[in-house]
């Protein structure tokens, strides 16, 4: 009888150890399975652009700067001469960089300006504007703050491309598709000889900058 009782005992023990050790297992899987938001890759990347990143040389040529009307938290510079600058965006209260190549890592001109630089807020996510932008296509295009239009196909230029006569076109509201994780533009080409268009070529953004 005692050895009978103690093989129930070593019995029921074993059968406790085995549901405990099951019962971690499914545990420490499911708790290795438990992650935060993931990451999407190739998704465009939205950039806030820091002027301080680039590397200034030269310097600077002074201009009148005020607020930009094309590209909210920035500023437009007029230089000597009648000749404009935008966007530009400051370094401090003394100097701004202006029309900057992200890519490239550089910039059009350094400027200082000839009176104290109004304050400008930095824009609400809905105002934001993308002022540069990178296409999967190895382009990059700027936004147009040239008064002289750039109609194609009843749709204006929005930005000028690092392809000669190659620009994005405005799409209102929907120059950006954003309806999946890659956006996508209206990229289209003019033949200078015909003024004829490529038409609206669909493609991939990889990278915007906005203030």
């Amino acid at each position: 009888m005692i050895k009978q009782s103690w093989v129930v005992v070593c019995l029921s023990s074993f059968l406790l150890l085995l549901l405990v050790a099951c019962s971690g297992g499914a545990n420490g899987g499911a708790s290795e399975g438990a992650v935060g938001p993931q990451e999407i890759k190739g998704a465009t990347e939205v950039v806030k652009f820091d002027p301080a990143s680039l590397p200034l040389s030269g310097d600077p040529a002074p201009g009148a700067c005020a607020a930009s009307s094309i590209v909210p938290g920035a500023y437009r510079c007029d230089l000597e001469g009648g000749v404009p600058a935008e966007p530009c965006f400051a370094l401090g209260g003394t100097r701004l960089v202006c029309e900057p190549d992200l890519v490239a890592g550089t910039y059009d001109i350094l400027v200082s300006p000839t009176g104290t630089l109004p304050s400008v807020a930095p824009p609400s996510p809905d105002r934001a504007v993308a002022f540069f932008v990178e296409l999967a296509t190895e382009l990059t295009c700027a936004i147009r703050t040239t008064p002289e239009p750039v109609i194609i196909g009843g749709m204006a230029a929005l930005y000028d491309c690092s392809e000669p006569y190659t620009y994005i076109l405005d799409g209102g509201e929907l120059t950006f598709d954003k309806s999946a994780p890659v956006w996508r533009a209206a990229v289209s080409t003019l033949d200078p000889a015909t003024g004829e268009s490529s038409g609206q070529n669909p493609t991939d953004v990889r990278r915007v900058w906005i203030p």
